[in-house]
């Protein structure tokens, strides 16, 4: 089995590299190739944001063939019924800053007719997740709807915006480039996605960052271990 991690910054899966690795992970790095049982894992650190993402997926898809691709990183949190650390499983994506600005409103490339919302991979403008929970073992993780975004919202007039015209559970900077690429490339995907803040006006006091990459490596950690029994090589 070969499975590709993807993450914006080495931080986000430390404790799961050093798990699988059995040593304590504090070199940082781009790319590495790990074997863990019986599985062989490439770990890809893009750094933060969608152009960066989309790169860095293009050049592992494209010399490479995964059972599965599972990107683990923090987000912030539109709505106060997700808790703090809760870790939570995104199935849709929008990029929700790639358009025009008409006066006071924003219009989106679909709505510019830049981009048809029916052509693949797309379905009705988004992208949405091509796996089944119970097939890899996150069935018990809140399914969540999620936008990327390339400036993170952290003022409330653009908040009550985003949250009217997308209608979003959740925000991070890159996973709507790593589910484009894999369903591009046909590879089952997982975004995996703990939360780190609540999306509101720009606090960082009330942040939990530590709290998010604990839980969030944790359940990294539950779905390396369970993947071979979910998926026949």
């Amino acid at each position: 089995m070969k499975i590709l991690i993807v993450a914006a910054t080495y931080p986000e899966i430390k404790s799961l590299v050093s798990s699988i690795t059995g040593h304590g992970g504090n070199e940082e790095f781009s790319r590495r190739t790990i074997h863990y049982h019986q599985t062989d894992i490439d770990v890809v650190i893009t750094g933060v944001g969608l152009m960066h993402t989309a790169y860095f997926m293009g050049k592992a898809l494209a010399n490479n063939t995964y059972d599965i691709a599972l990107n683990f990183g923090i987000a912030g949190s539109f709505s106060k019924n997700i808790s703090l650390g809760e870790v939570v499983r995104v199935v849709e994506e929008r990029v929700a800053d790639l358009g025009a600005e008409d006066g006071e409103n924003f219009l989106d490339v679909i709505e510019l007719q830049l981009l048809n919302p029916s052509q693949f991979p797309y379905n009705d403008g988004k992208l949405l997740h091509n796996t089944y929970d119970v097939d890899y073992g996150v069935s018990d993780l809140k399914r969540v709807k999620g936008i990327s975004v390339n400036k993170v919202h952290g003022y409330q007039h653009s908040i009550d915006s985003v949250i009217q015209k997308y209608h979003p559970d959740v925000e991070s900077m890159e996973g709507a480039a790593f589910f484009y690429s894999c369903l591009m490339e046909k590879v089952p995907c997982l975004q995996i996605r703990a939360i780190s803040n609540y999306i509101e006006d720009r606090n960082k006091d009330t942040w939990n960052i530590p709290l998010a990459m604990k839980n969030l490596n944790s359940i990294a950690l539950e779905i390396i271990q369970q993947l071979p029994q979910h998926i026949s090589v």
